[in-house]
Protein backbone atom coordinates (compact mmCIF):
# COMPACT_ATOMS: atom_id res chain seq x y z
CA UNK A 1 0.00 0.00 0.00
CA UNK A 2 1.22 3.09 -1.20
CA UNK A 3 1.78 6.39 1.83
CA UNK A 4 -0.25 9.02 -0.70
CA UNK A 5 -3.28 9.58 1.01
CA UNK A 6 -2.48 12.27 3.47
CA UNK A 7 -0.55 14.20 0.63
CA UNK A 8 -3.25 13.94 -2.32
CA UNK A 9 -6.52 14.51 -0.59
CA UNK A 10 -8.02 17.54 0.03
CA UNK A 11 -7.57 18.65 4.08
CA UNK A 12 -11.17 19.85 4.60
CA UNK A 13 -12.04 16.56 3.58
CA UNK A 14 -8.95 14.78 5.16
CA UNK A 15 -9.87 16.53 8.57
CA UNK A 16 -13.33 15.94 8.34
CA UNK A 17 -12.86 11.69 7.93
CA UNK A 18 -9.93 11.64 10.50
CA UNK A 19 -11.76 13.45 13.03
CA UNK A 20 -15.61 12.27 12.64
CA UNK A 21 -14.70 8.80 14.50
CA UNK A 22 -13.15 10.11 17.34
CA UNK A 23 -16.05 12.51 17.91
CA UNK A 24 -19.22 9.74 17.12
CA UNK A 25 -16.67 7.93 19.74
CA UNK A 26 -16.73 10.81 22.12
CA UNK A 27 -20.37 11.51 22.23
CA UNK A 28 -21.25 7.88 22.61
CA UNK A 29 -19.30 7.41 25.39
CA UNK A 30 -20.69 10.70 27.32
CA UNK A 31 -24.35 9.68 25.80
CA UNK A 32 -23.40 6.08 27.78
CA UNK A 33 -22.15 7.60 31.28
CA UNK A 34 -25.12 10.16 31.11
CA UNK A 35 -27.85 7.43 30.32
CA UNK A 36 -26.02 5.02 32.71
CA UNK A 37 -26.14 7.92 35.57
CA UNK A 38 -30.09 8.27 35.13
CA UNK A 39 -30.72 4.86 35.71
CA UNK A 40 -28.46 4.31 38.17
CA UNK A 41 -30.02 7.31 40.40
CA UNK A 42 -33.22 5.90 40.15
CA UNK A 43 -32.04 2.86 42.24
CA UNK A 44 -30.71 5.20 45.01
CA UNK A 45 -28.45 7.71 46.50
CA UNK A 46 -25.80 5.59 47.51
CA UNK A 47 -25.84 3.41 43.91
CA UNK A 48 -25.36 7.06 42.48
CA UNK A 49 -22.19 8.20 45.00
CA UNK A 50 -20.82 4.69 44.32
CA UNK A 51 -21.29 5.52 40.35
CA UNK A 52 -19.68 9.13 40.75
CA UNK A 53 -16.62 7.42 42.53
CA UNK A 54 -15.97 4.93 39.95
CA UNK A 55 -16.41 7.12 37.74
CA UNK A 56 -12.50 9.19 37.98
CA UNK A 57 -10.79 5.33 38.12
CA UNK A 58 -12.26 4.32 35.11
CA UNK A 59 -11.02 8.00 33.58
CA UNK A 60 -7.52 6.91 35.17
CA UNK A 61 -7.57 3.06 33.00
CA UNK A 62 -9.19 5.08 30.21
CA UNK A 63 -5.94 7.72 30.06
CA UNK A 64 -3.08 4.65 30.71
CA UNK A 65 -4.53 2.62 27.80
CA UNK A 66 -4.74 5.58 25.59
CA UNK A 67 -1.09 6.94 26.39
CA UNK A 68 -0.28 3.52 25.09
CA UNK A 69 -2.28 4.42 22.05
CA UNK A 70 -0.51 7.56 21.20
CA UNK A 71 2.83 6.60 22.44
CA UNK A 72 2.23 3.41 19.52
CA UNK A 73 0.65 5.36 17.33
CA UNK A 74 3.67 8.19 17.21
CA UNK A 75 6.65 5.05 17.01
CA UNK A 76 4.26 3.46 14.12
CA UNK A 77 4.02 7.13 11.98
CA UNK A 78 7.95 7.47 12.62
CA UNK A 79 8.79 4.19 11.13
CA UNK A 80 6.56 4.37 8.06
CA UNK A 81 7.87 7.97 7.81
CA UNK A 82 11.06 6.32 6.89
CA UNK A 83 9.74 3.64 5.13
CA UNK A 84 10.50 0.75 7.28
CA UNK A 85 7.31 -1.45 7.52
CA UNK A 86 8.38 -4.52 8.90
CA UNK A 87 9.45 -2.14 12.43
CA UNK A 88 6.46 -0.34 12.21
CA UNK A 89 4.56 -3.77 12.57
CA UNK A 90 6.64 -4.91 14.71
CA UNK A 91 5.57 -2.24 16.98
CA UNK A 92 1.93 -2.21 16.43
CA UNK A 93 1.99 -6.24 17.31
CA UNK A 94 4.09 -5.25 20.62
CA UNK A 95 1.31 -2.26 21.30
CA UNK A 96 -1.59 -4.65 20.67
CA UNK A 97 0.55 -7.31 23.14
CA UNK A 98 1.35 -4.31 25.85
CA UNK A 99 -2.75 -3.48 25.66
CA UNK A 100 -3.96 -6.62 26.55
CA UNK A 101 -1.01 -6.96 29.25
CA UNK A 102 -2.60 -3.87 30.75
CA UNK A 103 -5.52 -5.01 30.78
CA UNK A 104 -4.79 -8.07 32.71
CA UNK A 105 -2.60 -6.66 35.36
CA UNK A 106 -5.68 -3.99 36.56
CA UNK A 107 -7.78 -6.73 36.20
CA UNK A 108 -5.60 -8.98 38.43
CA UNK A 109 -5.29 -6.07 40.71
CA UNK A 110 -8.57 -5.21 40.83
CA UNK A 111 -9.55 -8.64 42.60
CA UNK A 112 -6.16 -9.31 44.51
CA UNK A 113 -7.03 -5.75 46.09
CA UNK A 114 -10.69 -5.73 46.34
CA UNK A 115 -11.38 -5.65 50.22
CA UNK A 116 -9.07 -2.85 50.25
CA UNK A 117 -10.99 -0.79 47.78
CA UNK A 118 -14.43 -1.52 49.42
CA UNK A 119 -12.71 -0.51 52.66
CA UNK A 120 -11.59 2.78 51.32
CA UNK A 121 -14.93 3.70 49.96
CA UNK A 122 -16.36 2.32 52.94
CA UNK A 123 -14.32 5.21 55.02
CA UNK A 124 -15.15 7.75 52.37
CA UNK A 125 -18.83 7.22 52.85
CA UNK A 126 -18.23 7.77 56.33
CA UNK A 127 -16.26 10.85 55.67
CA UNK A 128 -19.13 11.93 53.55
CA UNK A 129 -21.83 12.08 55.83
CA UNK A 130 -20.01 13.51 58.73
Amino acid sequence: MEQKFMKEKNILPLVVSMSLPMVISMAINSLYNIIDSYFIAKINENAMTALALVYPVQNFINAIAIGFGVGMNAIISFYLGAKDQVRANKTATQGVFFSFLHGILLMLLCILFERHIKSCFFVFFICLYF
